[in-house]
């Protein structure tokens, strides 16, 4: 119990002091773990832009390692010792918070394949008022909608820093995950080249774009059951292992006790990830 109390008591003075740093406090981060962590915090600004964010402060991937270890090894000590608890903070704390931009810069991607159909029918308008196409460009930098306005005004501060746009359109479209902006980056550096009307090809690009997100919607609306199915029995499985180690831990320890139950419990283990991925990979459907 007492010890139960020390490593509470450390988490508060722990979360305390990073909530102290965090609201102003004055203090000077590590310049090296600043430096450690500088492309980091560049993908976590990525990131935070799916809520609106343009930034986020330079110490804040220093903060999301130590607050992801302190929680595991917080859980993990109370339930299995500190010393396990110990070894399994120190990766998750890495990989955790690398885990989560990943997933926050997916779903800013999937909000700028969204938002590209408006963004091209913003640079037809303005072509089609007579404006230069690098012009167009920086105007959707400028009024576009966050965070697909971000992308673009990538392209528009290589042109102020003396890239062409053609030259800046490449390297744009070679860096870029989606596929769709690959697709505008080249039409855009194309037209740029050899000139031409523009508007056209463009509008139909856009229209092509709206009725594969259309496609897409309905895909994800159709295999809403499937993919409610497979949380379910994932959720299910795991909240039936917690109820056991819980309620009637002694099974867990027969289970354990010998080499049979060892091998049995590692091979549910592998069958149960293989069956989780093998369904993942099933309901990925892509357009």
């Amino acid at each position: 119990m007492n010890f139960d109390f020390l490593q509470l008591s450390v988490a508060a003075l722990g979360g305390t002091a990073v909530a102290l740093l965090i609201f102003g406090v004055p203090g000077r981060w590590p310049a090296p773990l600043l430096r450690a962590t500088e492309r980091d915090t560049a993908l976590a600004s990525e990131a935070a832009q799916v809520f609106g964010r343009d930034a986020v402060p330079p110490y804040a991937m220093i903060v999301a390692y130590g607050l992801s270890a302190m929680a595991v090894f917080i859980f993990v000590s109370l339930l299995f010792g500190p010393i396990l608890g110990l070894i399994v903070a120190v990766p998750v704390a890495f990989v955790l918070p690398k885990s989560m931009i990943q997933y926050f810069l997916k779903r800013r991607w999937l909000q700028i394949e969204t938002q590209l159909p408006y963004a091209v029918d913003q640079i037809v308008a303005a072509v089609r008022t007579g404006k230069p196409l690098a012009t167009a460009v920086n105007a959707v930098a400028d009024t576009g909608q966050m965070p697909a306005s971000r992308e673009f005004e990538r392209v528009a501060r290589e042109q102020k820093l003396g890239i062409s746009l053609i030259d800046a359109l490449d390297r744009h479209g070679r860096n870029v995950p989606s596929l769709h902006f690959k697709m505008v980056d080249a039409a855009l550096g194309l037209f740029a080249r050899q000139g031409g009307d523009i508007a056209e090809p463009l509008t139909e690009m856009s229209k092509s774009f709206k009725e594969i997100w259309k496609l897409d919607q309905k895909i994800v609306t159709s295999s809403s059951q499937a993919r409610m199915n497979f949380r379910v029995v994932n959720g299910g499985a795991a909240l039936m292992v917690l109820m056991i180690f819980f309620g009637q831990p002694e099974l867990i320890e027969k289970v354990f006790s010998s080499v049979i139950g060892i091998a049995i419990a590692l091979a549910g283990v592998v069958l149960y990830a293989i069956g989780f991925f093998w369904m993942r990979s099933m309901m990925k459907v892509s357009v």
